[in-house]
C-alpha cells in the first residue's frame, strides 16, 4: 500500500489511498478480490486466462491529443451553432417551474425542458441550492483536493541522462513533497524537439496546499533540489513554469458510492435534471465523455 498503491492514487487523485473508497476509485480490483479471494489469485487466474486466447496488439500505454486538450473543447464547440451558445453569462440558479427548467444568470432568465449540470460538485450544489436542499447537499459533501503542476524544460544532455521511462512516483514515507514526475518528452514524444527534455512534476492534497502561497520561484526551487535527490539532476532548467489548479480533483472518499445511490433518487424526483462531470464516476477524460453521453442519454428517453 505504502510503496505502490498510495503513490499510484496520489498520481491519479491527488489524494491518499487511506481516505479513499476502494469500490469507487479500484472497482475491478474489489470485485477480483471478491470473487477470487486475493488479489494474487485473481492476477494468476487472469494470465491464465490470457495465455490462452487469441494474442492481440497491445494499444498505447497513454494517449493525448496531438495540439493539447484545449483542442477537444474547440472542436466540439465549432460543432454548435452559434445561436446555441451563450458564454461570460455565469448561472445562479436552476429552479423547476410548470414542468421545465427556469435558468437565471444575472439579469437573463431562460426555461429549458432539461438541464445538464456539468459542473464541479461544490458549484453544482450551489447552482442546485434553491431547486433541491437535499440534492445539493450531497454535492456539497463531495470533497476536492488542489494539484500544482510546474513544468521544467532542459536540454538534450539533460535528455540523455534521464532513466527510461515515462517518470517515476514518490511514496510518501520517502520525506518528499513531489508526488510524482513525467518525463514528457517519453511519455508524448510530439510534446517537445528530439533535443529537448521536458520534465512535469506534481503537488497534491496536503504537499499542495503546503507550498501554495510560496512564489513560483520558491515552488521551482523545491522541485529543483527534490529532483537532484531523486535523480541526480543539478542541470539548470531552460525555463519553467508554474500551473496551480485550486479545489480541481474530485476525491471518492469512503461512502461515495452510496452517497450516488443518495443522488440518483434525488434526480428522480427532478424531471429533467442530469449530472455529469469528475464528482461522480471517474475523473479521467474518457470518464468525463462517457458522463457526458450517459447524462444525454438520461434526458433523451421518452
Amino acid at each position: 500500500v505504502d510503496r505502490l498503491a498510495d503513490p499510484l492514487l496520489s498520481g491519479v487523485y491527488g489524494g491518499e489511498a487511506a481516505s479513499l473508497s476502494v469500490r469507487a476509485v479500484l472497482p475491478r480490483f474489489a470485485e477480483m478480490e471478491r470473487t477470487h479471494g486475493s488479489l494474487g489469485r485473481a492476477m494468476l487466474a487472469t494470465r491464465k486466462k490470457m495465455s490462452v486466447g487469441p494474442r492481440q496488439p497491445a494499444p498505447p500505454l497513454f494517449t493525448s491529443l496531438k495540439n493539447g486538450m484545449q483542442h477537444l473543447a474547440d472542436t466540439a464547440v465549432s460543432r454548435l451553432t452559434p445561436s446555441s451558445l451563450l458564454t461570460d453569462a455565469p448561472v445562479q440558479a436552476l429552479q423547476r417551474e410548470a414542468g421545465s427548467w427556469v435558468v437565471s444568470a444575472g439579469l437573463q432568465s431562460d426555461q429549458f425542458d432539461s438541464v445538464i449540470v456539468a459542473l464541479p460538485a461544490p458549484a453544482a450544489a450551489q447552482v442546485l441550492r434553491m431547486a433541491s436542499p437535499e440534492m445539493s447537499s450531497e454535492l456539497a459533501a463531495i470533497q476536492y483536493s488542489s494539484s500544482i503542476t510546474i513544468g521544467l524544460g532542459y536540454d538534450s544532455d539533460v535528455r540523455r541522462s534521464l532513466p527510461p521511462g515515462f517518470g517515476f512516483l514518490v511514496p510518501r514515507r520517502e520525506g518528499k513533497r513531489l508526488l510524482a514526475a513525467t518525463f514528457v518528452h517519453n511519455k508524448f514524444p510530439h510534446r517537445a524537439p528530439d533535443d529537448r527534455a521536458l520534465l512535469r512534476c506534481f503537488f497534491a492534497g496536503r504537499n499542495a496546499e503546503d507550498v501554495w502561497q510560496l512564489t513560483d520561484g520558491q515552488i521551482i526551487g523545491i522541485v529543483r533540489n527534490e529532483l537532484q535527490q531523486i535523480l541526480g539532476l543539478r542541470a539548470e532548467p531552460l525555463f519553467g513554469r508554474v500551473y496551480k489548479w485550486k479545489s480541481a480533483m474530485a476525491q471518492y472518499g469512503v461512502g461515495h458510492l452510496d452517497r450516488l445511490q443518495r443522488m440518483e433518487l434525488l434526480r428522480q424526483q427532478l424531471p429533467g435534471l442530469a449530472l455529469a462531470g469528475n464528482a461522480y464516476r471517474g475523473i479521467g477524460v474518457p470518464d468525463c465523455v462517457r458522463s457526458g453521453r450517459d447524462a444525454a442519454a438520461q434526458l433523451s428517453k421518452p
